[in-house]
């Protein structure tokens, strides 16, 4: 009988669980008191905050005086510090986990796929930005002022397209 092969298309947590491994038992108690709190946070936040802000909020670290959050977006980060005042009362009155509460951080975490978005959009815009820079700042190449004479020459039978072109190529 041969050996049972993890899924290749699992997660690589469930690779690891499936040869036997485990997380650190230090991180997999965190994780357990952070998903813990995540839960807590929602039941309490759910009148105060938007779904869409709720559903990527994480509870990513915590000491009795501070809370770090992780949001999906910088508009959800803001809204949070905006109104952070009004949710650490909220906290603090309503829950004994929170009680001593001062500060709430707020950290964006953004999904790969969103991350891969930003990535293409950012390099599709300095790509734009260059070639208006080079468009800008530098006269045609003899190759393009050729091929544009050569047109001009012998492919143009209007003859205003032949004097604009001529003149492109000599300013």
């Amino acid at each position: 009988m041969s050996k049972k092969q993890p899924n290749r298309l699992a997660k690589l947590i469930d690779h690891q669980a499936f040869a036997g491994s485990a997380l650190p038992q230090t991180l997999a108690d965190n994780m357990r008191l952070y998903t813990k709190m995540t839960a807590e946070i929602k039941e309490l936040l759910v009148d105060c905050l938007p779904e869409e802000i709720l559903s990527t909020c994480w509870v990513v670290g915590f000491t009795p005086e501070q809370l770090i959050l992780s949001v999906g977006s910088v508009t959800a980060a803001n809204h949070i510090r905006y109104l952070q005042s009004a949710y650490l009362r909220v906290l603090t009155e309503q829950s004994i986990t929170f009680k001593q509460l001062k500060q709430i951080r707020v950290v964006i975490a953004k999904t790969s796929a969103h991350n891969h978005s930003i990535q293409q959009s950012s390099s599709l815009s300095m790509t734009k930005s260059k070639t208006l820079e080079i468009n800008e700042n530098q006269a045609l190449s003899q190759n393009t002022k050729r091929t544009i004479s050569q047109a001009a020459e012998h492919v143009t039978t209007d003859e205003n397209l032949k004097k604009a072109l001529l003149r492109l190529i000599n300013d």
